[in-house]
């Protein structure tokens, strides 16, 4: 009797943890298992104590089967929840109908001999108990119990090797468990125990281990509780996964997504998600909506054993952001478009202004011309701080390094900024270090924008100094190892609070002092030399106070070359130099490309052999050593990188060691590592420049070179063919005379030759890059749709990209911009296998390229 009242403490101690605990599939099962295993206690109890007749005896036996009926449904519930055994529902119907047979049977026992064939009492000590002779049915329900747990038993064993390391250890506790009371019906059934029934702690190690398995292992806080309290009511879908990618839970979000989803099914089988999970952004477009995908580990005990793939909707968000990216575009375009605009008669009025001053001998005249020259400066740099501030939020502007003498460029923004100061009487101060001004040393950076840093601080503390002084400090020092550029400037001005000091740098503040409204500036230029400073790889401090005065301090990493590697544009090689003793091959799949390089290089009087395909170049490289290799990355197979590589991969050939440029109409992110990793020495942008070339002539083709030529000629030639008739109808169809000029190196008989041969070629590349869109058309057309594609398609796909890529550079190279944008657009659908925006961009481009062809036939 002891032991009964221990179990049933037990128990009820087990279902007050189960309950104190947030409700999951399982832990009910096991409330439910725990509820019938304590009624069975009961019954059993019953049986005990009260048996005195046989009427009284079986009230309490019957207590004891309905207790294990509900118990053996509940237990085989549990093992499918909690052991994540595969347990088919017929089973539950069988059991329900045996439990059924079982409890009428045992319910109506004094009637019939089908479950009890003679039952009597007997007197065992101070209790009676009720001795039976088993029938039918009795037979039946414990052949039913003995499947049942062996089945369970075998069922753990088989899955135990197919679990993750943290569900072995739930297994292992469950095997204990069902393992103890198999043994108790075992050793029952021998006869071992006499006419004592152990059944009850049988039950109860099983219970206690299954409780153990749960509070141990952590399962009251992980997927199944947090899928049915939580995951249910939020617009995000969600898939959960086991540790072997089979999908145990949906939530009701995401049904409706995918209403074909099943639990239990192999993750593998959603193509349509492992496709956006492949994806860079992991976004999946579903009934017009965007769903960014997320997932999380779930870890238990260290260990993970399983995952959560959430999806969240980021329609609106995703739409918000493109609109304020197109915004933000927008503005930047303005921005450098009315700077540009205002730049040119500036430009214009002040070369007049400086004619003026040189042919007037009134002295009175000139001083209004310095007046106007001042005014017109002061307005130039603020064009060029907005120019500045555009390219810098949108990323385009670059830092250019060359070796300078930095003296120089101290000494020429001190001068500038000089006069400013002397005109408000400040007192200005100039301090270079000693070192710094040593013969044959240069400093490595970018010289214009370390001059525009200086000048930016200079002009800010004249700007709000009315007395006193401005002192520009120059220095080579080192800091924690570090050995840096320093540039300090110094002035007595109004000094800023510092509740102002941490915004200062940002764009259009100019602090709140009041004294600030009467100066003139927008607040660009304390912004632009931050930006500018940081870019370079170093930074900028302040220090100051209040009616005391600031102090600027802007730290670049220092870097020092000798005067034998210093080459600035004065020192320069010029077209005009003699490269006839070089050879260099230009590898290019259209014929107009190589005529421009050809035509751009003749000056020079290189010797330049050119090919149209990676095959013969490779075999040209066999037969015969030259200086440099110009390739083409856009060809059909072997592209320019492939080429390359058949070139190099023979470490004995002629050409393994020399030096290779690429050349492509891609100007983007990235490509420079790309080609320097693909083993490029460098790679220059098509529609290709005069003096891009002669940078690249001089660079790789210097060694040998006569010192004779060294300065550059001027500017490039202006443009002879801009007359006003063919000026007007070029430009009215969109094509710039002058951007195709300069592509032309400005001779005009040859822009004239360019644009004839593009003319003439439109027919037989129409014909191609119709051909291959409605090769692609129809095979899309006859594909299903998130199908591989197929070797065909692939090549079709890469077919039209190249053919497009290059129509792209062969309009832009005579100027046409819109018809150039147009091949660019296609070229990145053909990237992105987007039939849908091929569709929207192909008729616009067909009726540029038309117009286009017509006005230069005209």
């Amino acid at each position: 009797m002891s032991v009964n009242i221990i179990a049933l403490i037990l128990m009820l101690f087990m279902l007050a943890v189960c309950l104190h605990k947030k409700l999951s599939k399982a832990q009910l099962a096991f409330i439910i298992y725990d509820i019938f295993t304590m009624l069975f206690v009961v019954g059993v109890h019953l049986e005990l104590v009260h048996s005195d007749t046989v009427g009284e005896a079986l009230a309490g036996l019957c207590i004891q089967y309905v207790g294990q009926a509900g118990f053996l449904m509940a237990f085989l519930w549990f093992a499918s929840e909690f052991g994540r055994l595969k347990i088919p529902k017929f089973v539950y119907f069988i059991q329900a109908v045996i439990n059924t047979i079982v409890l009428t049977g045992v319910f109506t026992a004094e009637y019939h001999p089908y479950f009890y064939k003679t039952m009597r009492i007997l007197k065992d000590g101070i209790y009676h108990r009720i001795e039976v002779i088993p029938g039918i049915i009795w037979k039946l329900h414990y052949i039913h119990l003995g499947t049942v747990i062996l089945a369970v038993l075998i069922l753990c064993i088989m899955r135990y090797g197919e679990s993750s390391p943290i569900h072995k250890k739930r297994i292992i506790y469950m095997i204990a468990g069902v393992g103890t009371f198999a043994l108790e019906l075992i050793l029952k059934g021998l006869g071992v125990f006499g006419s004592y029934n152990p059944v009850v702690i049988a039950m109860t190690i099983m219970m206690f281990c299954m409780m153990m398995a749960m509070i141990r292992y952590g399962y009251f806080g992980s997927l199944q509780a947090a899928v049915d309290n939580a995951f249910n009511h939020g617009k995000e879908g969600l898939i959960i996964l086991d540790a072997e990618n089979k999908i145990i839970s949906v939530n009701q979000r995401m049904k409706e997504l995918f209403p074909e989803i099943k639990v239990g099914s192999a993750a593998s089988r959603q193509k349509e998600i492992l496709q956006a999970l492949t994806n860079r952004e992991r976004l999946l477009h579903k009934n017009d909506r965007i769903y960014e995908l997320r997932m999380e580990d779930i870890v238990e005990n260290g260990e993970k054993d399983g995952c959560m793939l959430w999806f969240i909707d980021q329609t609106e968000n995703l739409e918000m952001m493109q609109r304020l990216r197109s915004a933000d575009e927008a503005k930047t375009r303005f921005l450098m478009k009315v700077s540009h605009e205002l730049r040119t008669p500036m430009h214009t009025i002040l070369g007049m202004n400086e004619v003026i001053s040189e042919e007037t001998s009134e002295e009175k005249i000139r001083g209004y011309t310095r007046e106007i020259a001042s005014a017109g400066d002061s307005m130039i740099a603020l064009i060029e701080e907005v120019l500045d501030a555009s390219r810098l939020e949108s990323g385009t502007l670059q830092i250019k390094k060359d070796a300078f003498a930095l003296e120089e460029v101290i000494n020429d923004a001190a001068a500038q900024m000089r006069p400013q100061a002397e005109k408000k009487s400040l007192s200005f101060r100039l301090r270079m270090e000693e070192p710094l001004l040593k013969p044959g040393k240069h400093f490595y950076g970018d010289k214009a924008h370390i001059r525009q840093i200086i000048i930016n601080l200079l002009e800010n503390a004249v700007k709000y100094t009315d007395e006193g002084f401005v002192e520009l400090g120059v220095e080579k020092a080192a800091e924690n190892g570090d050995t840096f550029l320093k540039i300090t400037v110094t002035d007595s001005g109004i000094g800023i609070g510092k509740e102002e000091q941490d915004k200062i740098f940002e764009s259009f503040e100019r602090g709140n002092n009041a004294r600030n409204s009467r100066k003139d500036g927008i607040g660009l230029g304390l912004d632009i030399a931050r930006q500018l400073a940081e870019a370079m790889g170093g930074s900028i401090s302040l220090i100051s106070e209040v009616t005391k005065g600031s102090t600027f301090t802007v730290r670049i990493p220092w870097v020092e070359v000798s005067e034998k590697h210093h080459f600035t544009k004065q020192s320069a090689k010029s077209m005009n130099a003699d490269y006839s003793s070089f050879t260099i091959l230009a590898v290019d799949d259209n014929e107009q490309n190589l005529m421009v390089l050809e035509h751009l290089l003749h000056k020079t009087k290189v010797k330049m052999e050119t090919v149209m395909d990676g095959n013969t170049a490779v075999q040209k490289c066999e037969e015969k050593t030259y200086d440099l290799l110009l390739l083409d990355h856009m060809m059909p197979k072997p592209d320019g990188i492939e080429t390359l590589h058949l070139i190099r991969a023979d470490e004995k050939g002629r050409n393994h060691y020399t030096q290779a440029v690429a050349f492509t109409a891609n100007a983007t992110a990235g490509a420079k590592e790309l080609y320097k990793n693909e083993g490029f020495a460098e790679y220059i942008t098509k529609p290709v420049k005069s003096k891009t070339l002669e940078s690249i002539l001089q660079k790789y083709l210097k060694d040998s070179i006569p010192e004779q030529n060294l300065y550059l000629s001027g500017e490039e030639k202006t443009a002879s063919l801009q007359t006003d008739i063919l000026f007007h109808q070029l430009e009215k169809c969109g094509i710039s005379v002058e951007e195709g000029l300069s592509y032309a190196d400005g001779d005009e008989q040859f822009y004239r030759t360019l644009l004839g041969i593009f003319a003439d070629e439109k027919e037989k590349k129409l014909q191609l890059l119709n051909e291959t869109a409605e090769s692609l058309q129809k095979t899309e057309t006859a594909s299903d749709p998130g199908t591989e594609d197929t070797t065909e398609t692939a090549e079709l796909w890469k077919s039209f990209v190249t053919i497009s890529h290059g129509l792209k550079g062969e309009a832009w190279g005579i100027g046409a911009k819109q018809l150039g944008d147009y091949f660019y657009q296609l070229e990145c659908a053909g990237k992105e296998r987007d039939m849908q925006k091929i569709e929207v961009f192909y008729s616009k481009t067909m009726e540029e390229w038309q117009k286009v062809v017509q006005a230069i036939r005209e």
